[in-house]
């Protein structure tokens, strides 16, 4: 039986944590080895909980693969069987996402489109998904299973962004240096796309808004991501160069407050 490291960054629901760990016993040909970076005693947010597991697994050959999983993302008992068996047959896969459903096992998300200003989904119905597996021009941080060597390839999450928007820059990130980023079309979660990014507070609305603007200033006055995002052929000088002033006056609006 393989082992998988699983990596999630936990911040004060102990029901969802359980429930996770529960989950994770029962999935088949896997055994888990798992990393709980407790957020609720520091909270150093999503990024850096993160990578101090990526850093604790990856930079040895021991493990092949490793896991980030949202404490509220809860995987099918076959969900990371699957995606490894996607992984296999796709050597150039780096990053490797199941579908994640609603309680109603409704698709939310089968598929990252535009990344900015704000994510936006790719939902099909599932009696319409044929293949195995389908591209995705971002992975979505909820859950994403990854190759170690691409890791210590590219290194892990920029840590410039504490919270938000560290998950898609690192998937533009591994398609920049010839990886693929795949979604698994039998593995599911169960999740909803909000999950604790929907909490507000002028604190974390402030950390929000940063990390939206060095995404900002990092990616979208490259040509690079124009022709690697989904949005980026259609975004004009002005069209980013308005973004990044209405994000710079939210900050200074609410460091005003």
């Amino acid at each position: 039986m393989n082992t998988l490291p699983v990596i999630i960054p936990y911040f004060k629901d102990p029901i969802a944590l359980e429930k996770n760990k529960e989950v994770l016993k029962s999935q088949i040909n896997i055994k888990v080895d798992l990393f709980v970076r407790d957020n609720s005693i520091d909270n150093i947010l999503y990024t850096k909980a993160v990578n101090e597991g990526l850093r604790k697994y990856c930079y040895s050959k021991e493990y092949k693969y490793v896991m980030i999983l949202n404490q509220d993302a809860y995987l099918s008992t076959d969900a990371i069987d699957q995606m490894i068996k996607i992984m296999e047959n796709n050597p150039k896969c780096g990053i490797c996402t199941p579908i994640s459903i609603d309680d109603n096992n409704l698709v939310n998300w089968c598929g990252g489109l535009d990344v900015f200003p704000v994510g936006r989904h790719l939902s099909i119905p599932l009696n319409e998904i044929v293949l195995d597996s389908l591209h995705t021009y971002w992975s979505n941080g909820a859950c994403m299973l990854m190759r170690t060597e691409m890791v210590r390839e590219i290194g892990v999450l920029d840590e410039n962004m504490l919270f938000i928007f560290s998950d898609s820059d690192y998937s533009l990130t591994a398609v920049s240096r010839g990886w693929e980023n795949l979604v698994a079309t039998k593995a599911f979660i169960k999740h909803s796309p909000s999950g604790s990014a929907s909490v507000q507070n002028n604190w974390l609305t402030k950390i929000k808004l940063k990390d939206q603007l060095y995404f900002a200033e990092k990616w979208l006055n490259g040509s690079l991501y124009k022709k690697i995002s989904y949005e980026g052929k259609n975004m004009s000088d002005m069209t980013i160069k308005d973004h990044i002033r209405k994000i710079k006056n939210s900050i200074s609006l609410i460091q005003s407050i």
